[in-house]
């Protein structure tokens, strides 16, 4: 039997879900979504060339301070390379000095297109409503040795956090941590 390879289709700062191929063409439909794009849905060829928008299910969102993501790097206090989520606010100057909110559970960078809706929750922290509010939000990945949750958060967390800081945008005397469930540990 041929074995195909993999072929690159599309490749955008996007998050793609629900994808669904229609049963009598090669039409097919998906949502594409960002921290700033509303997971809108979209129809396409197979190809996904030419993707047209269907929706526009929350215009209202051009009428707020959304803010940015960022992908960031450092090393654990062990040297492994890690990575998280910076999240700024919409008008960031890097002059400026913005209070900070750090929320861990386990890894997270892996969602850096993920469109998070501004809703309270029970466990976690509304990223969007903290960085419309001119507040960054950390979010670092954590590598866990086996038996050594606590000690594995503190190596990732600490020196992520010294990190951003060392960037000289963080107020160092309001910082927040939050975790919840194994990242509440």
């Amino acid at each position: 039997s041929k074995t195909m390879q993999p072929e690159k289709l599309v490749m955008t700062p996007h998050g793609y879900t629900s994808l669904r191929k229609a049963k009598n063409s090669d039409r097919i439909t998906f949502r594409r979504g960002s921290f700033r794009e509303y997971n809108d849905l979209y129809t396409a060829d197979l190809s996904f060339a030419n993707a047209e928008k269907l929706s526009d299910a929350n215009p209202q969102m051009k009428d707020y301070l959304w803010g940015n993501v960022e992908l960031v790097s450092w090393k654990s206090t062990d040297g492994i390379p890690l990575e998280g989520l910076l999240y700024k606010p919409e008008n960031f100057d890097p002059n400026k000095k913005y209070p900070m909110m750090v929320y861990f559970y386990e890894r997270s960078s892996d969602g850096i297109h993920n469109h998070r809706i501004p809703a309270p929750s029970a466990s976690t922290i509304n990223i969007p409503y903290f960085v419309s509010n001119d507040y960054l939000v950390f979010v670092p990945d954590i590598v866990y040795t086996e038996g050594y949750p606590g000690e594995s958060a503190m190596d990732c967390i600490i020196p992520g956090v010294q990190s951003i800081v060392a960037q000289g945008f963080v107020d160092h005397k309001n910082m927040a941590l939050q975790g919840q469930s194994w990242g509440g540990y």
